[in-house]
């Protein structure tokens, strides 16, 4: 503590300078009157240092209740009179220009004054419309929360959380709000840290693929669409869920600004590649499943897109029963009922009549027996596979050889999920353009066919 003592000595008075010269040299010990004398001197040291901590604290906060600014600031100014054994040249000159300051911002304190008031209104303004704000988007998102900032201690503003259907303040949000209404809250309070800090570039990581669908849509119009929002600003959203670019691209890009661009993204083989998906790129299944049909790929492969698309049409007509004993290697078609009622063969009426819907409406040259002989052939099913161009047929000619009998059941799941109409969007993108089906499904489908055609 000496050693501290010693330091200080160029801002102590000439007196205390002295006495203390004398007690850090007195080799008998300090006595109880110079101990006394030292916490005399530290309790002065003390004191002046929280008056300077006090200024460096000044500001914004510490002024804004002040009714009289230039009161408030006069309690600020440093009087040595009042520090005995501080009071030296040197302690005199730094107070003086400390005290110079002070007294230059007196002079101007009628207009500090009102800049405090001015500030202070823009405070309440801004957390009023950002409460309306929130409370607006809680409220069409269907949360039974709303918030409100509140002042505490005439200095802070905290967020305050409440139950539409209570008065007191939510304490503990982890034990109250769902995991979906936490993230809605954590996105909203982004947003807002964005606008405050002004990045050059936003990026969104999947934002909204697990909240359902009005929230999703109420989660978009507050981050893109609002008044106070991300638009006007370079945002990356990456996400899997498709309605996200439906709405972006297809349905409302005028409602962003700018117009936002889409882009699908794939990796093979470590290799990232980007293919634009304009509004064009979008279509309904109907228009994908005719252009696929009509174009000049293998028949079996139209076949995939026909069944998906009379499932949409008709899941029960006789055209749909008869692809799908294809897609079952059933050399004698069947018909299979919904409701329980025992399976049966199709009739050669039914199987003619099916024939010739398909025929005429869809593939002229449609037979069922070639395509069924397609299905018991190893080496052309493998040759269809490695040919086809898009991931999605792929996978479609795997579950035939396979005919739901792999092992391997995260593909197996997958194949079945692609496959049915059930699972996919009203509108869409072409498979046979952009690889929807993830590479590394298809890389286990590579491994599987591998195994039971080893050559060629």
């Amino acid at each position: 503590m000496l050693e501290v003592f010693k330091e200080l000595m160029p801002y102590f008075t000439n007196e205390t300078a002295v006495k203390m010269e004398e007690i850090t040299k007195n080799v008998s010990g300090i006595t109880n009157t110079q101990k006394n004398y030292l916490l005399e001197i530290k309790a002065q040291a003390d004191s002046f240092m929280q008056q300077l901590y006090g200024l460096k604290k000044m500001g914004f906060h510490s002024l804004k209740n002040a009714e009289k600014i230039a009161d408030e600031l006069k309690k600020y100014k440093i009087d040595l009179s009042y520090y005995s054994h501080l009071n030296s040249e040197l302690s005199n000159e730094k107070v003086e220009l400390i005290n110079k300051t002070l007294d230059e911002v007196l002079e101007k304190a009628g207009k500090l004054q009102g800049e405090i008031a001015q500030q202070k209104k823009l405070i309440k303004k801004t957390i009023e419309m950002y409460s309306s704000e929130i409370n607006e988007f809680l409220y069409y998102a269907g949360y039974k929360y709303q918030v409100a900032i509140e002042e505490e201690n005439t200095t802070d503003y905290h967020l305050v959380l409440k139950h539409i259907e209570g008065t007191d303040n939510v304490q503990t949000v982890n034990e109250h709000l769902s995991y979906g209404e936490r993230n809605a809250f954590a996105l909203v309070l982004f947003m807002y840290s964005v606008l405050k800090e002004n990045p050059d570039l936003v990026v969104l990581d999947d934002p909204i693929s697990s909240f359902d669908g009005n929230k999703k849509f109420a989660i978009i119009n507050m981050l893109f669409m609002g008044k106070h929002s991300l638009k006007n600003r370079t945002v990356l959203l990456l996400t899997h869920e498709f309605n996200t670019v439906i709405d972006a691209i297809y349905n409302m890009p005028y409602n962003f600004n700018p117009t936002p661009t889409a882009a699908f993204l794939t990796t093979k083989q470590g290799i990232l590649q980007e293919k634009e998906i304009t509004k064009a790129d979008i279509k309904s299944f109907g228009e994908i499943a005719h252009a696929n049909i009509s174009s000049d790929m293998d028949s079996l492969n139209k076949l995939v897109y026909l069944r998906r698309l009379l499932e949409i049409e008709n899941a029960s007509g006789l055209a749909w029963q008869l692809l799908s004993n294809i897609f079952h290697k059933r050399e004698k078609p069947e018909y299979h009922f919904s409701n329980g009622t025992p399976n049966r063969l199709m009739t050669p009426e039914e199987i003619q009549d099916a024939t010739n819907e398909i025929k005429t409406n869809y593939i002229s040259d449609f037979d069922y027996d070639t395509e069924y002989q397609k299905t018991q052939d190893i080496t052309v099913l493998k040759e269809l596979y490695q040919n086809s161009g898009s991931n999605y047929e792929k996978l479609q000619i795997y579950r035939i050889m396979f005919n739901e009998n792999s092992s391997n059941s995260v593909i197996k799941k997958f194949v079945n999920e692609a496959f049915h109409i059930e699972n996919d969007y009203l509108f869409q993108l072409n498979p046979c353009e952009y690889d929807t089906v993830p590479q590394y499904i298809i890389d286990e489908c590579d491994k599987d066919i591998l195994e039971i055609c080893p050559q060629g």
